[in-house]
């Protein structure tokens, strides 16, 4: 970026209301493993978190210009208090950090660039009034203002961005939290929604683009089956019921039966269940409904991955980023971020290392968090589980001769030491450094990262201020070098290019069509005989002059500057306007039907643009019999049975050919088996949405009344 435009954009930032910017430079470079096709270092500095909200919660902005996060600074004796925490921009378009004030839980609206977030002003009252306030910004005008008080944590605006919701605690004597929502205007009253039912984690899941709300309701405590303090009934099963906006009309809650960490996806079509196989249920089928497998690929935490509702992303492993394609059902896993931080403790404190990865509103790019340097820190692969003195690995380059291990095992994990080390080997080891876990397994294929590379660099640590409360609740031995591991920084993982456009004839004029994902284009550029001929923007809704004959391409450029591959060509044989549209024409169609006749017969086969075949069907007597859904590679990843005209079964399969799961339908529509195959299959039989058995492996359970018991 030259002078001249940083200062230009400095009196912009300055005109518009904006903190002053530090030009924050994107470091761009490769992952070390996986599919990635670039990683993006947003902020770099280990000393403080930052946080770019939790998996469920967008840090993009509906255009994909900017992400917003939360920056845990020092308040002069520690990190992670509230009274010092700053909420920041980071403009992708012009790569810069903007300081937009002090406070947390930045929120996006669902339709517009409006930010939300709290700001404390203790001298105003206490924090469930007036010493909390909820701020709006418009970011396209810079304008802030306040819309209401005492809301104590922020979730989502509705799908028409006319109200804010959250939950906070009412007036000083009441213990319990209550359901809350603000008219976005400014200083509006802040109204209780109605009812007993308990607010917390996973309450008011606002659809955002349908007007209902999915809310837990907390009176109903997790392994709500099982004995109190135990966990001998196995299922977590949560209480879920759907409201509408203003909190009536409410369902009767149901437990979701296993999975957590829950999501909408994008478009609102599916409300998704983490831990498990990526799996949902619709919108508008209140619980109890079917619980759908949507992909042949599972996760932990699961967030939305584009605005269409074709992509959802969750996380696995030390930290793996996953996508599914919910169009065919496949899934993959994109890179290992491998963050983490060691505890001397096995209990769940993973909040400061989960990444919380979501995707941009075109599905092209993962946000999320990691405290291990994804550039620089070096991993090494165990090639086989090890038992005794000697780790041996697929490469122990970048790792020091002598020095320590982390083995992320579990949630506290362990440090270990190694003497020595060869090309493929760690040797001489010490376990357990630090009252970690001494026992924790050395699994084959797991990756091992160097807890050197995890430490805040020495010339950073003179005068640095105490770590967060809640790190030192759990490391006490405040010389412990545990204490000096990184915060977490912000990145993005550039997982597919932006789709092309289209360039087509529409009576003497030349449409562009834009790209079947566009929330994030900024502009097109336009080629004659693949040399660019646009030195200025052309932007949607703008028109340019085509100079003659030749073959003609365009290409997409989102606000983050990623550029698509180029359109299909389009011959002209003279001069032409060409009209850069907003949207898609009614008459116009990614896809296409041609029939073909094959082993099975004649089926009728959807071709895409630009993707190719991407579904087969089979009829007999005019009615669908058999469906398959492909993947990018052609393989049939959804397999779809048909009886007269109804879904029968459905399965799935992964990339690799392998059987992953299969559900049984019957003549209404509902599940009444779901198969998840593999060494312990798992089980589940239903009768309209109700499940009343459950096997895995040799363990079974059964509906009794109102109780589940354990049958073998």
């Amino acid at each position: 970026m030259t002078g001249a435009r940083k200062t230009i954009v400095l009196l912009c930032a300055i005109i518009l209301g904006y903190g002053v910017s530090a030009f924050a430079e994107i470091e761009r470079f490769r992952a070390k493993e996986g599919d990635a096709i670039e990683v993006w270092r947003i902020t770099n500095d280990p000393t403080v978190r930052d946080h770019a909200n939790y998996h469920n919660m967008q840090c993009w902005s509906p255009d994909g210009r900017y992400l917003c996060f939360t920056h845990y600074a020092s308040d002069g004796r520690q990190f992670g208090s509230t009274s010092a925490a700053e909420v920041h921009l980071y403009d992708l378009h012009e790569e810069k950090d903007v300081k937009i004030d002090k406070g947390t839980n930045p929120r996006w609206a669902n339709k517009h660039n409006w930010l939300f977030y709290l700001r404390y002003r203790s001298a105003d009252g206490p924090r469930y009034g007036r010493g909390t306030q909820v701020m709006w910004k418009n970011v396209e005008t810079g304008e802030t203002m306040r819309i209401g008080y005492g809301i104590e944590r922020l979730k989502y605006t509705d799908c028409d961005d006319r109200w804010l919701y959250g939950y906070g605690i009412r007036g000083p004597k009441e213990e319990q939290r209550k359901p809350l929502r603000v008219t976005i205007a400014p200083d509006s009253t802040v109204e209780t929604l109605p009812g007993d039912w308990q607010v917390g984690y996973n309450s008011l899941m606002v659809n955002p683009n349908h007007p209902m709300i999915v809310s837990r309701d907390h009176n109903y405590r997790d392994y709500y089956y099982a004995s109190e303090g135990a966990r001998d009934i196995p299922f977590v099963a949560r209480h879920f019921f759907d409201h509408d906006l203003s909190g009536q009309n409410r369902t009767k809650p149901f437990p979701t039966m296993d999975g957590s960490h829950f999501s909408w996806v994008g478009d609102g079509s599916y409300f998704l269940l983490g831990n498990g196989q990526m799996r949902g249920k619709k919108w508008d089928e209140p619980f109890p409904s079917n619980i759908n497998f949507l992909a042949a690929i599972s996760s932990g935490d699961v967030s939305p991955c584009g605005r269409s509702g074709r992509w959802i992303c969750g996380d696995s492993g030390v930290a793996q980023i996953r996508v599914a394609d919910l169009r065919s059902g496949d899934g993959w896993a994109v890179m290992e971020t491998n963050s983490y931080l060691c505890f001397p403790t096995n209990r769940d404190y993973s909040g400061p290392y989960d990444i919380d990865l979501k995707g941009s509103p075109d599905g092209t790019k993962i946000a999320f968090i990691s405290t291990y340097d994804q550039k620089d820190g070096p991993v090494a692969r165990i090639t086989e589980e090890a038992t005794g003195d000697v780790i041996r690995v697929e490469s122990t380059t970048g790792f020091p001769e002598k020095g320590r291990l982390i083995n992320a095992s579990g949630f506290g994990g362990e440090v270990l030491s190694y003497e020595r080390k060869t090309e493929k080997t760690f040797e001489g080891l010490a376990r357990g450094l630090y009252e970690t876990s001494k026992d924790a397994r050395l699994r084959k294929g797991q990756p091992l990262t160097s807890f050197e590379a995890m430490l805040i660099p020495k010339e950073l640590r003179k005068d640095l201020p105490l770590q967060a409360s809640g790190i030192r609740s759990i490391i006490k031995d405040k010389d412990s070098p545990l204490l000096l591991q990184r915060s977490s920084d912000l990145y993005t993982v550039v997982v597919r290019l932006p789709d092309r456009p289209h360039l087509r004839r529409a009576g003497e004029e030349i449409q562009l069509i834009p790209g079947e994902n566009h929330w994030e284009t900024y502009c097109y550029h336009l080629f004659k005989n693949n040399e660019k001929i646009t030195d200025s923007l052309v932007r949607p809704g703008g028109s340019f002059e085509l100079p003659g004959k030749g073959a003609y391409t365009a290409v997409a450029v989102e606000w983050s500057g990623l550029k698509s591959k180029p359109s299909l060509p389009l011959r002209i044989r003279r001069r032409a306007a060409v009209k850069v549209l907003s949207d898609k024409p009614a008459d116009f169609s990614w896809t296409r039907e041609r029939r073909v006749v094959g082993d099975d017969g004649i089926a009728v086969e959807t071709v895409h643009l630009h993707d190719g075949v991407i579904r087969r069907s089979w009829h007999r007597g005019g009615e669908l019999v058999k469906r398959h859904d492909l993947n990018a590679e052609g393989k049939a990843t959804r397999r779809l049975f048909y009886r007269d005209g109804k879904l029968a079964k459905r399965e799935y399969h992964d990339r690799n050919g392998y059987h992953v799961s299969t559900e049984l339908f019957d003549a209404d529509g509902y599940i009444t088996e779901s198969i998840q195959h593999g060494s312990r299959p798992r089980h589940w039989w239903y009768e309209k949405g109700v499940p009343l058995k459950y096997t895995r492996g040799s363990d079974a359970y059964v509906k009794d009344g109102e109780r589940w018991i354990k049958t073998r």
